[in-house]
C-alpha cells in the first residue's frame, strides 16, 4: 500500500513550498492529500492556492486514523494556527507529524500539539526539490520509531538524511539567513549593488551562487521569517531582520518566484 501524506497548506502564505513538497512526494509514489487553513480570497496567491485545491484531494476525503505523516512547511507558529491542527491531529491521531523547522523547533510544535512524536525537517522553499541531502531533527519527546519512520520516509523521497539538534533554522537555513542579512544590510548602508555583492561572493567565497541570489532562490520571506524566529527564540541583536529585507517583503518583492527581489527575473 502506498504510503500518505497529508501536506498542511497556510493561506495567508505563498504556496510554492507546499507545491515543492507535494511535487517530490508524488514523483516517489506517495499519495498526497491537502490540508488547508484560511480563506483563499484573502491573500495576493488565492489563485494559486485554489488551483492546488483543485489538483489535489483534501485530507477529508481519508478515512480516519490512516495518514502515515502529516507534513506541515508553514512558517506560521503552531500556535497561530491550533483549531485547525488540532482537528487535523484528532482525524489521524497516530500520524507521524513532520513540521518544518524554518521557524519553530519541533519541541515547540510537539507542545503545542500536546503530541510526542514531531520531527522537525529542512524545508526551505526553492531548494527541497532539488537537494539531495535533508536535515531532520527530533522533538525531545519523539520515540526512536518516530524518528526512524520519518528517516525512512524522507529516504524514500530520495534525500539523504542528516540528523541535527532541535533548533530554530536548523543548520543551513540559519546559517543562510544570517549571511543574507549581512548583505541586506551591505545594500541598506550603500556598501555595494547587489550584483557587486553576488559576484564578490562566488568569486572569494567559491559560492556557486551569490548569496543575494540565493535570497531570491529561497524567497525574502521565508529570510525575514527565519530570523525573526530565531531573535524570538535567543533575543539576541545579530539576529535583528534588516529593515531593507522587511521593505521588499511588504513590497511583494520576494523573489525570484514572483519575478522580483534584490535582482528582477523573467
Amino acid at each position: 500500500m502506498a504510503v500518505r501524506a497529508i501536506v498542511v497548506g497556510g493561506y495567508s502564505e505563498h504556496p510554492r513550498a507546499v507545491r515543492e513538497i507535494i511535487s517530490r512526494c508524488r514523483q516517489h509514489d506517495v499519495s498526497v492529500f491537502f490540508w488547508a487553513i484560511g480563506a483563499t480570497g484573502t491573500n495576493p496567491w488565492a489563485q494559486e492556492w485554489e488551483e492546488i485545491q483543485q489538483e489535489h484531494p483534501p485530507a477529508r476525503q481519508l478515512a480516519p486514523d490512516t495518514a502515515d505523516f502529516v507534513l506541515d512547511p508553514c512558517l506560521a507558529p503552531t500556535t497561530q494556527r491550533l483549531e485547525a491542527l488540532h482537528q487535523l491531529r484528532a482525524l489521524h491521531p497516530t500520524a507521524c507529524w513532520l513540521r518544518s523547522g524554518l521557524t519553530e523547533t519541533a519541541t515547540a510544535c510537539a507542545h503545542a500539539l500536546n503530541f510526542p512524536n514531531v520531527v522537525a525537517f529542512n524545508g526551505l522553499p526553492g531548494l527541497f526539490g532539488i537537494l539531495d541531502s535533508l536535515e531532520i531533527a527530533p522533538a525531545l519527546t519523539a520515540s526512536e520509531e518516530a524518528l526512524q519512520a520519518a528517516t525512512t520516509f524522507f529516504t524514500s523521497l530520495g534525500f539523504r538524511t542528516e540528523i541535527v539538534q532541535d533548533r530554530i533554522g536548523l543548520v543551513i537555513p540559519r546559517i543562510l539567513a544570517m549571511l543574507v542579512n549581512e548583505g541586506a544590510f551591505s545594500v541598506l548602508e550603500r556598501v555595494a549593488d547587489p550584483n557587486d555583492i553576488d559576484t564578490a561572493m562566488r568569486l572569494a567565497m567559491n559560492y556557486p551562487k551569490g548569496i543575494l541570489q540565493w535570497a531570491d532562490d529561497v524567497g525574502l520571506d521565508t529570510v525575514v521569517a527565519i530570523l525573526d524566529a530565531l531573535y524570538t527564540e535567543y533575543h539576541q541583536e545579530r539576529y535583528r531582520a534588516c529593515v531593507l529585507l522587511r521593505q521588499y517583503v511588504r513590497a511583494r518583492r520576494l523573489g525570484r518566484h514572483v519575478g522580483h527581489g534584490f535582482h528582477r527575473y523573467g
